[in-house]
Order: structure tokens, then C-alpha cells, then sequence
């Protein structure tokens, strides 16, 4: 089975084609599938399949079957379109699907409630993982969104039908041709899913005929709404490998990996022989980057990970300088591909390393056991854990106050204004404090 950070779905060309644009930057293939388009879009790891269904539930849901039979993914995402039913939802507005029916089906007359189909549950929710990002992109986005109920059938929503749904589906948001089947599917496949619709017509005060030419006016700009989302959800919930910085796109290694490079540049540095006894495992992160090698490379690469664990472990003065590790990961680099070198590749690079490590090459050297050599003083440390933790939170705050993205840039000129210049980290402190602004924000949300 094929790895994948993210499967993105929509039902017509015109609602994918903005996504293609927001991917512009990741070499885009086509992939061959039993029906409808496939398409795979990568940059170094990180990858995401793009299926482009046709229009209806089966459509959507044998396609994505398809695709969960031959891809492991970490998220199923449903983007395009949708008729709005909420009188206070506006032609553009968001809507994030937290719970999917199925309003098309009716079988009452066996004592089963009108949406569900028998066998099934009334409803479909979205995976526990999904709530939090979905929270803070309902508060700290741009745009309106609104949360809550999806509806989905093989019908157009036309004035007559509206009327009937939301008298039978109380609060439901909108209604799409897709999300209810993409849900119970990716369910069954224990994925997380989530729809982001934009909202193309509005019901009431038109006709049907009228309705489909909204439609057909505003899906363009409506379907680029909801690409834009996808991409800020994709970040948000952490199944990109590259991250959003203010110096471009950065790769995101795990803690485990980076130790993992540690102890791979240590055994080369020191001309190890790789172990037989690799414990498969629990090397299921390092394996994911190394999916493009060859077999024999990623064996002889993991035995090496487990020898140079084995050498930190029994002599902690092992040596390993940050100029041996960027010649060794120069010489490793070469095992992949001309195309992959282009991308984010792992081993990261020392510096990447250093900052994740709060800055210094002797940290980096102690995570993984080693004694560092005696460095020059670092001098007395200004603010501590807390201290950093603190401002990062006061500035969330004041910023979902204004309705304003916490963002890196406003940092600084919150900093003056609120008259904590000098007496607060910097900004820059904090990106190197803990590797990413990112994961500033995620630190501050995370940690008590």
C-alpha cells in the first residue's frame, strides 16, 4: 500500500481545478483508477491524491473506495460546492461538515429514522482528531464559516425540496451531492474526513431553473474558496510534511526522526556496520522517508539508525560535530532521485536540527545521550519556558479579540503596541525557541 498525506476530493473539474492551483509548487501526475481522474501531487515526502469523482454518491464513494484499497492516508478531505439551507448562510460562506445524513434515504416504515439507512447509524461525525483544528479555523479565519450538519442525496436541493429537509433536519447547514457517502466510506476505512464546502446558491425565492444558473455563475469562485481551506486545513491538522514559515515552505520532522538522523550520521561518522536486529516497529516514522529508496538502501539505512543508537547508548563520548553530519547527509542525499533532491528530504540538514533543539548542536548531541564538548558560554538565559508560553498565549488572545490571524509578521507590531517590547521574547527568540512558528502556536494551545 501506497503512503499519502492527504486524499482531496471533489465531484467536477471546475471545483479540483483550484486545488491544482494551490498545489502549483508539487509535481502533479496522473494516476490510472477505474473510473473518473486520479491525480498524485508530490514534493519530497509529502504527497496528495487528488480524485476528481463525477457528481452523486456512488461516484464519489466507489472512487474513493478505490483509492483507500490502494493508499493509506492520514486524511480525506471533500472540497467544491454545496446549496446552502440555513436562511444565515451567504453565497461564499464556508461550511465545515461535522456530522453527515444521508436526507435521501426513508426507511421509516421499518422504524428507522428518516436519513438513515438501515444497518447504518443516523449520522456519520467527524474523527475526535478533526475537532480542535476545526475549532481554530472556524475562529481564526477570514472567512465566515459556519459549522455543523451536512446533508447529501443523489437530488439537486430546488426551493420545494429545501423546505422539506429543513423542516425534517432541523439546524442542517447545506446540502451537497457527496460528502454523506465520502464520510460513511472513509469511516469504514477508520480515516479521518472532513467536507469544506462553499456555499454556490442559496435556497429560497427562486426557482429551480434560477437556482442552477447561480450555481453554474459562482461555482469558479466558490470552489477556490474551499481549495484555499482544504490547504489551511491540511496544515492545521499536521498531515503536510512541509509547514508554512515566514521564509517559505519548511519540511516538519518528528522529534523521533531528527534523533534518528542523530544516530544515522553518527554510525557513518564512525564507519558502523549496520544491525541485523532492527526492530521494524518502531521505526515506522523513519520508514515513511524513506519510501522512495531502494529496498536494500532502507534496509542498510535502518540498521545503521539501530548501530548508531547502540553506539550513543554505550559510549555517551561519541563524537559527532555539525560539519560531520552535513558532509555524511551530503553523501546520503545522493541515494534518491534527481527529481526527490529537489524536494524536503530526510536526513534534515544540521541547521534545521540545530533549531529544533532550541538552537544549539550540543542539545541536539544530548537528546540522543551524548556529552557534548565543552562550547562557549551561552550567557544568562533572559526568559524562560513560561515566559515564552506566556506572551505566545497573551498574543492569541488579543489577536482572536480583533479577529486577526496570530501571525509571525503581526507579532512584533503587537509587541510595541501592547508595550511588552524588551519585556517579552521576540519573535524571532520564539521561532527558534521551538523550531517553527507553527509550532509556537501549537506549543501554546498544547502545553499547561
Amino acid at each position: 500500500m501506497t503512503n499519502v498525506n492527504a486524499i482531496v476530493v471533489a465531484a467536477m473539474k471546475d471545483e479540483m481545478k483550484p486545488m491544482l492551483s494551490q498545489l502549483e509548487d508539487l509535481t502533479v501526475t496522473s494516476v490510472s483508477a477505474p473510473h473518473g481522474k486520479a491525480q498524485l501531487a508530490r514534493k519530497g515526502r509529502s504527497r496528495i491524491l487528488l480524485l476528481t469523482t463525477g457528481v452523486g454518491m456512488v461516484a464519489a464513494s466507489s472512487l474513493l473506495s478505490w483509492a483507500l484499497a490502494q493508499y493509506s492516508t492520514r486524511i480525506v478531505i471533500s472540497i467544491g460546492s454545496a446549496g446552502g439551507l440555513d436562511s444565515a448562510l451567504k453565497v461564499g460562506d464556508l461550511v465545515v461538515g461535522t456530522r453527515y445524513i444521508n436526507c435521501g434515504a426513508d426507511a421509516t416504515a421499518f422504524g428507522y429514522d428518516v436519513g438513515q439507512v438501515p444497518g447504518q447509524p443516523m449520522y456519520f461525525d467527524i474523527h475526535e482528531s478533526l475537532a480542535e483544528p476545526l475549532a481554530q479555523l472556524r475562529d481564526q479565519s477570514d472567512q465566515t464559516v459556519h459549522v455543523g450538519t451536512v446533508l447529501s442525496s443523489d437530488s439537486f436541493v430546488t426551493e420545494d425540496i429545501a423546505q422539506r429537509l429543513i423542516t425534517q433536519f432541523p439546524g442542517a447547514l447545506s446540502a451537497d451531492m457527496e460528502s454523506q457517502a465520502l464520510a460513511q466510506v472513509a469511516q469504514g476505512f477508520d480515516v479521518p474526513f472532513v467536507s469544506l464546502r462553499s456555499i454556490s446558491d442559496v435556497a429560497g425565492g427562486q426557482t429551480a431553473s434560477d437556482q442552477a444558473e447561480t450555481f453554474k455563475t459562482t461555482v469558479s469562485d466558490v470552489a477556490n474558496l474551499a481549495a484555499k481551506t482544504a490547504i489551511d486545513v491540511l496544515w492545521r491538522t499536521g498531515a503536510l510534511d512541509v509547514e508554512r514559515s515566514a521564509h517559505g515552505p519548511a519540511q516538519h520532522f518528528s522529534t523521533t526522526s531528527l534523533r534518528a538522523a542523530m544516530y544515522l550520521m553518527l554510525a557513518r561518522a564512525h564507519n558502523l556496520e549496520p544491525a541485523t536486529d532492527v526492530p521494524v516497529d518502531d521505526m515506522e516514522d523513519i520508514t515513511s522517508h524513506l519510501a522512495d529508496l531502494p529496498e536494500d538502501v532502507r534496509d542498510h539505512t535502518l540498521g545503521l539508525v539501530v548501530a548508531g543508537y547502540e553506539l550513543a547508548k554505550t559510549d555517551t563520548n561519541a563524537t559527532l560535530t555539525a560539519k560531520k553530519y552535513d558532509e555524511h547527509r551530503a553523501q546520503f542525499v545522493e541515494n534518491y532521485s534527481e527529481e526527490d533532491r529537489k524536494g524536503f528530504l530526510w536526513p534534515p540538514t544540521s541547521q534545521t536540527v540545530i533549531k529544533r533543539f532550541n538552537g544549539y548542536w550540543n542539545d541536539a548531541l544530548a537528546s540522543i545521550g551524548l556529552t557534548p564538548r565543552r562550547g562557549r558560554s551561552r550567557g544568562g538565559l533572559k526568559f524562560t519556558t513560561d515566559d515564552y508560553l506566556f506572551a505566545i498565549r497573551s498574543y492569541i488572545v488579543d489577536s482572536q479579540r480583533e479577529h486577526r490571524q496570530p501571525s509571525f509578521n503581526n507579532y512584533s507590531t503587537w509587541l510595541t503596541d501592547s508595550g511588552n517590547y524588551g519585556k517579552l521574547p521576540s519573535g524571532a527568540a520564539i521561532r527558534q525557541r521551538f523550531g517553527s512558528w507553527r509550532e509556537a502556536l501549537t506549543a501554546a494551545q498544547t502545553r499547561s
